[in-house]
């Protein structure tokens, strides 16, 4: 495998990574001992073993849909800032395969096609430089029209040309009739060949596409922050009334906070682990059907966008559950019925 997963992102590895995370949760929301007292306290009225199971039955289906929720928003969001960071390099692969194809004269001979290759080759503007026969040409051509017209013409007409791979910055200038002016006074250059149009379109439209991905990583970004919150609030409100019993008796609001913020963030992490395992799935299925998209899925860029992903996966729950916790405590008794 190329790219970014022929490393430690192969298949194998991402596999075995998301059993190992999905056995984790597993066994954490199996535990006999998740109830609505997860602060360590024990609830003053005696649970039948049928009210037990029936509480964490339904303490450990709140905990999925949280961690359902918080990995598919995570994972949106990590898309998007793939595309966001790979801009750049999405947009200087898309300019360097820009080609400008050197026409050359039939009575060039192969010492001075060779020196014309190098001198293309090692040109400023150049990122490669391949040389097309018209041998090449013509059985190309061939295979495209399914017909001999080398045989049917009686001669080959095509020409002996080099096609030329400019830079991404050199493209980006937009100053190419100039370059193509240059070229023409190579000897024994009898034409240059681009297509002005398709360079000009992608000028334009390229930093208008930057502009609206970031634009709409910021919309996405709100957004996820709020669908993470109000995940995490809903939760903390089915508890409510427990954690104003709680401080009835006696419970410090240090105690009763703790358990819950460790809760948040231990659910944080492994949505931002399983969405982290998605995003590396996306970026691998992507790169076997589409090979072009390995500058998208970069190892460097997964990389940074699975640290993001991590710290909004620990600190937006730590802080949406510290507030919400705070809020119910304040609350009178009475106020808590609206």
């Amino acid at each position: 495998m190329v790219g970014a997963f022929s490393g430690p992102f192969s298949l194998p590895f991402l596999v075995n990574f998301l059993m190992i995370v999905l056995h984790i949760v597993k066994e954490v929301l199996n535990t006999r001992e998740i109830s609505e007292c997860t602060a360590g306290i024990t609830i003053f009225a005696p649970m039948s073993s049928k009210e037990q199971k029936f509480t964490a039955s339904r303490v450990r289906s709140s905990y999925i849909s949280v961690v359902i929720s918080m990995t598919l928003v995570l994972y949106v969001l990590g898309l998007l800032g793939t595309l966001v960071l790979s801009a750049n390099d999405l947009s200087r692969a898309v300019r360097e395969n820009f080609t400008f194809t050197l026409v050359l004269e039939e009575a060039i001979e192969e010492a001075e096609l060779k020196t014309l290759l190098k001198t293309q080759q090692l040109a400023p503007y150049a990122k490669s430089a391949v040389l097309v026969t018209k041998k090449e040409a013509a059985a190309s051509l061939e295979a495209a029209l399914g017909e001999d017209f080398v045989e049917f013409l009686g001669y080959n007409p095509l020409s002996n040309t080099i096609d030329v791979n400019l830079r991404s910055e050199m493209v980006a200038s937009g100053d190419l009739d100039a370059l193509k002016r240059k070229m023409m006074e190579e000897e024994y250059v009898k034409d240059v060949l681009y297509d002005r149009d398709l360079v000009t379109l992608v000028n334009e439209n390229i930093e208008k596409i930057s502009y609206v991905l970031f634009g709409a990583s910021l919309v996405l970004l709100i957004v996820a922050l709020a669908l993470i919150h109000s995940s995490i609030r809903l939760t903390i409100y089915s508890k409510r009334f427990l954690l104003k019993t709680m401080q009835l008796v006696g419970a410090t609001s240090t105690f009763i906070r703790r358990p819950y913020l460790i809760n948040a963030l231990f659910l944080g992490v492994i949505a931002a682990l399983l969405s982290m395992v998605l995003l590396a799935a996306t970026g691998y299925g992507s790169t076997v059907y589409f090979p072009g998209l390995v500058e998208l899925f970069s190892q460097e860029v997964l990389v940074l966008v699975g640290l993001s992903l991590l710290g909004i996966g620990l600190i937006v729950p730590g802080v949406s559950t510290a507030i919400a916790i705070r809020r119910y405590l304040k609350l009178r008794t009475n106020e808590l019925y609206f």
